[in-house]
């Protein structure tokens, strides 16, 4: 009897070219995975200084203005959300007519360095 020649599966060595797709792949969606976590994280941080200015200028509506006090209380919120160098500029922060627009401006900056701005009017009726 003949005896069948087994044929055995040689592996070949491979190279370098068949793995780098891959690894430039891989390396791609690490780099889009880390650019979308620092956008979330940049639109939570403008999402919490947004929400801080409405709570503010209801307040704002009640008083008329910022008082001191409050705004003690808003450059601390606003530091706690990661905002540096805040300016208030603009905002009313003598006690303004009855009916009058109240006006609240946020300015600062973020800890990567980019600017956030908010402006916000009161809702109240005016006469």
């Amino acid at each position: 009897m003949k005896e069948k020649a087994v044929k055995e599966k040689v592996l070949s060595p491979g190279s370098v070219g068949d793995v780098m797709p891959m690894c430039i792949f891989v390396i791609c969606i690490a780099f889009v995975m880390i650019s979308f976590a620092n956008c979330v994280r940049l639109i939570n941080v403008k999402a919490s200084v947004s929400q801080v200015a409405r709570q503010y200028i209801l307040r704002m509506e009640t008083y008329g203005y910022l008082t001191e006090n409050d705004k003690e209380a808003l450059m601390r919120n606003l530091a706690d959300t990661g905002l540096t160098g805040v300016s208030l500029a603009g905002t009313d922060t003598s006690e303004v007519g009855y009916g009058n627009e109240i006006r609240l401006y946020i300015d600062g900056f973020t800890e990567d360095g980019y600017e956030i701005r908010e402006f916000r009017t009161s809702t109240a009726k005016y006469q």
